[in-house]
């Protein structure tokens, strides 16, 4: 017998309306989300059978409202318990589907299942923080919470019409793994094409320009596949970053990307001058690769890539994009991305974006300065092979640059003279009240 589905919403196409509503699909009118998480959470749920992507994307958009709205009453705790009560309820709910179709007596960890349905590990460790410890950073949160809208849209919303609900709006159209595949075809012949004129000496031919502009043509239209949810730009971005294509094969740690900027350049920028979406897609993936990692090493050869491509991306987005998302703007996302996942590279990053926008150091100095500290604590941490606790002073340690703080003699190594004191960090978290000193 066939088994029938039952969904709060009437048509798949109400479905798709609240969909282009919440994520801004087509320019909606400014009160579009409103009216669309109204709609889900006075509405839908109340008729039930509503999935938890659904809600979950209302509840986190809806904690970004309350955040916009203009208010004077609302406390800095107010803001962070609101988008707590969002992001908790998001991961758990996930984590909690994936226990229950285990069907196990002992089920797995949140940890575990977060890891089997592709969610980002590092959601499960602040939903973590966040109920057993203080509340996070205002900062984190609304990080965290974009983070998490990002990741709905790539496991859920944007497999709508391709799931096709109703069994009737297919429309013929091709799924995304066939869209991947041809992206992954035209890279390649793109990649050996430059390869080829490069060796022969012929990459300035009017011949091998032709060539470029052949596959210009091609990339575009994949890109403006599924343009009105964006769906062609993200898969094309996903094959060019995800597969490697933007590294070199057999780089070395510390060897010039010139070579990898030449040869792609010619492709990128006449995308980005037709496709304004496309650099600000770029830059969120390759932040999205440096910060997958809770523990950036330094000698990632594929991260130190990613870390120049990344700058190396503001600088053509801003040089070759007519509109859109300005290299500004995207700059000051990724410098605040720097400062809320402090690693090696990330501070590279966020290092030189400083080193070249006066504007970015009387914004953002005081907050990458932080985060250097927490980010050299850890360092410190993992360098010292002893169980005791570390002193940390903050006015002992640089913050010129990371690779000065890796390189920097762990304090509890200095002699009794000159140990610093002030910020201090243990290896295990103190079972004490705060303010109790353990």
């Amino acid at each position: 017998m066939p088994r029938y589905t039952i969904h709060p919403w009437r048509t798949h196409t109400d479905l798709l309306t609240v969909r282009a509503q919440l994520y801004h699909v087509d320019t909606p009118a400014p009160d579009a989300r409103r009216h669309a998480v109204d709609r889900i959470l006075s509405c839908w749920k109340l008729r039930g059978n509503l999935p938890h992507a659904v809600e979950s994307t209302a509840l986190l958009i809806d904690a970004q409202l309350h955040h916009q709205s203009q208010n004077a009453d609302r406390s800095d705790f107010a803001l962070r318990a609101v988008y707590t009560a969002a992001f908790t309820r998001f991961v758990t709910g996930f984590c909690d589907i994936g226990r229950s179709r285990e069907g196990l007596l002992q089920p797995s960890s949140m940890l575990d299942v977060a890891k089997r349905i592709g969610m980002p590990v590092r959601f499960v460790g602040l939903r973590h923080e966040a109920v057993h410890e203080e509340l996070p950073s205002l900062g984190r949160l609304v990080g965290a919470v974009q983070e998490a809208l990002r990741w709905l849209w790539e496991v859920y919303w944007s497999r709508l019409e391709v799931s096709d609900l109703n069994g009737v709006e297919g429309n013929g159209k091709v799924d995304d793994g066939e869209v991947e595949n041809e992206v992954r075809r035209v890279l390649k012949a793109f990649r050996s094409s430059r390869r080829d004129a490069f060796r022969t000496n012929r990459q300035r031919a009017a011949e091998h320009q032709s060539e470029v502009e052949a596959f210009v043509e091609a990339c575009g239209r994949i890109l403006d596949s599924n343009s009105r949810d964006r769906r062609g730009v993200g898969m094309f971005v996903k094959v060019l970053v995800d597969e490697r294509f933007l590294v070199p094969s057999g780089r070395s740690l510390g060897d010039s990307m010139d070579g990898a900027f030449t040869l792609w350049d010619p492709l990128l920028s006449r995308l980005v001058e037709s496709h304004h979406t496309l650099p600000a897609a770029l830059v969120q993936r390759l932040q999205a690769q440096l910060t997958e990692s809770t523990v950036q090493s330094s000698k990632d050869v594929t991260s130190e890539a990613f870390a120049l491509w990344l700058l190396h991306a503001l600088e053509f987005s801003n040089t070759y994009a007519a509109h859109g998302s300005t290299d500004a703007s995207l700059q000051a996302a990724t410098l605040r991305t720097c400062c809320l996942y402090p690693g090696h590279w990330t501070t590279m990053v966020g290092q030189r974006l400083l080193d070249r926008d006066a504007e970015l150091i009387a914004d953002y100095q005081a907050l990458f300065e932080a985060s250097l500290l927490v980010a050299n604590s850890e360092v410190m941490e993992e360098d010292t092979e002893v169980g005791a606790a570390i002193d940390c002073g903050p006015s002992e340690l640089p913050i010129s640059t990371r690779d000065e703080l890796v390189a920097a003699k762990p304090l509890a190594l200095l002699d009794d003279s000159t140990a610093a004191v002030g910020w201090r960090r243990a290896l295990f978290a103190p079972c004490v009240p705060i303010g109790i000193v353990a």
